[in-house]
């Protein structure tokens, strides 16, 4: 797989960026709907899909990535 040398496109990077920020931001949400869920029980269910939005958006956009830098060819194969 040729992910490094596929990094150097500039989409792929800005991609891998925005799953890497969005699996951030869901352990962040994740850890502040565990705190914020006891004083106020009524909005627990908002940070839970904040939350699940976050997870879903990191694992999609990764594997993506991922999936596109695999049908990247080498011109020779590598020893």
């Amino acid at each position: 797989m040729c992910v490094p040398s596929h990094l150097r496109d500039k989409r792929t990077r800005w991609m891998m960026v925005l799953g890497n920020f969005s699996l951030a931001a869901a352990v962040l949400s994740l850890n502040l709907t565990r705190h914020y869920a006891a004083a106020h029980p009524h909005a627990s269910a908002s940070l839970d899909g904040i939350t699940g939005l976050f997870f879903g958006l990191s694992i999609g956009v990764n594997l993506f990535v991922v999936a596109r830098a695999r049908r990247c060819r080498a011109a020779a194969p590598i020893n």
